[in-house]
């Protein structure tokens, strides 16, 4: 266990976890970044959140009683709040670290530090994307109201974050897929 109270994770060096506030299009980058690597892309650790099943990613939907339940037998490998709902993961989708491969979460800026302490070594990925942006893609999603929607834009330049990559998803979802390729092919080389 960690100092914090949450398992510490093996293989933590193979983890990547993408972060950046709601509406920076964290799920498109890693659809296509995944998309393009065919075969030979990492697993991407599946979520559980006590939300419905919205499109917006394949997460495994839980009632917050049972998201209770999952972490008090210690089925869960670590979680967080955010935005009023529970997000974890399942220890069994950070399995494949310990095989020696590489896992993508989609994570949390507010859960980083803890992470960090759980996963010695994790590398973090931070998409973001200008306030006006955010705006439009979080109206256009419909997940809130527009009070809701402005809570998350508060929150959405909280900090900087210390980020093995940075990525501005600000116009061609490509490129961003592409730099996040570079990235990658360039980490396994020096890995090699």
């Amino acid at each position: 266990m960690s100092g914090i109270g949450l398992p510490t994770i093996a293989g933590a060096q193979r983890l990547i976890v993408v972060v950046g506030p709601s509406g920076a299009g964290k799920d498109s980058v890693l659809r296509g970044w995944h998309a393009s690597l065919g075969r030979a892309a990492p697993a991407v650790a599946r979520r559980v959140i006590t939300r419905a099943p919205d499109g917006s990613e394949p997460h495994e939907a839980v009632t917050p009683g049972d998201f209770a339940d999952l972490r008090g037998r210690g089925v869960l490998a670590t979680w967080w709040r955010a935005h009023g709902l529970d997000y974890g993961v399942r220890r069994s989708e950070l399995a494949p670290l310990a095989d020696g491969r590489w896992v993508v979460l989609n994570g949390s800026r507010a859960h980083l530090g803890v992470l960090r302490t759980q996963a010695p070594g994790v590398r973090v990925v931070s998409v973001s994307a200008p306030a006006d942006l955010l705006a439009s893609r979080l109206a256009a999603r419909g997940r809130e109201d527009a009070a809701a929607r402005d809570a998350r834009l508060a929150r959405a330049f909280a900090g900087p974050v210390h980020a093995d990559l940075s990525l501005v998803n600000d116009g061609d979802l490509g490129e961003c897929v592409a730099a996040l390729s570079r990235w990658w092919d360039a980490m396994r080389r020096d890995e090699a």
